[in-house]
């Protein structure tokens, strides 16, 4: 199986063009999805348009990426020139956001934001193997929902391990609302120097509540 990658989003370390986000108010969502199995909500409500962002950085650049609540990712317009040259799936959207805001922290950079665009990443039909992620629960699930793997109250979890490997390089796991990434996006980044992108192996991406 290829290697699996948490993407660190918010409260990622600084150093790599540390970029977030805010929708500017007064903004707008609508209803996430539902599961087509057992009816409950599956991920965050998604931000709706008009699209408005307030920044916030730490460095001397804005990040390739910015991360901020709910399942939406911000991609700098190089980024999405790249995504969209390379072949990788597990994108879509790539809709203009207009940055209303920067809030500049740290060291202060001078220039103006780039362009910035809003992606969704890809849920996949693959799911975590919580037997052999080491998962331990708080209140386990009753019933369990073996289309979306929701329900109870997790305490955490050593690791994190697939029960196939994804076609999609970029994705969203049943069991997990967190992004996980492949090698080739791993390469993808180091090849073209994207900044803010910060990659865990899966095998090390414990998390306790």
């Amino acid at each position: 199986m290829k290697a699996i990658y948490l993407l660190q989003r918010r409260g990622a370390p600084r150093g790599d063009a540390k970029t977030e986000f805010l929708q500017a108010d007064p903004h707008h969502v609508s209803d996430g999805l539902d599961c087509p199995s057992c009816g409950r909500p599956v991920g965050m409500f998604r931000w709706a348009q008009p699209l408005r962002a307030e920044l916030e950085t730490w460095d001397l650049q804005y990040g390739d990426l910015a991360f901020g609540p709910g399942e939406s990712i911000l991609v700098a317009e190089r980024f999405k020139n790249l995504w969209l040259r390379s072949g990788l799936v597990g994108l879509s959207g790539f809709e203009p956001v207009e940055v209303v805001k920067v809030v500049r922290r740290g060291k202060r950079i001078k220039e103006a934001p780039p362009s910035y665009f809003r992606v969704l990443p890809q849920r996949s039909a693959v799911a975590v193997d919580e037997a052999a992620c080491g998962w331990r629960w708080e209140e386990p699930p009753s019933p369990r929902c073996d289309v979306c793997r929701g329900g109870g109250i997790a305490k955490g979890w050593e690791r994190i391990v697939l029960e196939a490997e994804p076609h999609e390089n970029l994705f969203i796991p049943r069991g997990l609302g967190w992004v996980l990434v492949d090698e080739h996006f791993k390469r993808f980044c180091e090849e073209h120097a994207l900044t803010n992108c910060p990659l865990i192996p899966a095998e090390q991406a414990s998390h306790w509540f």
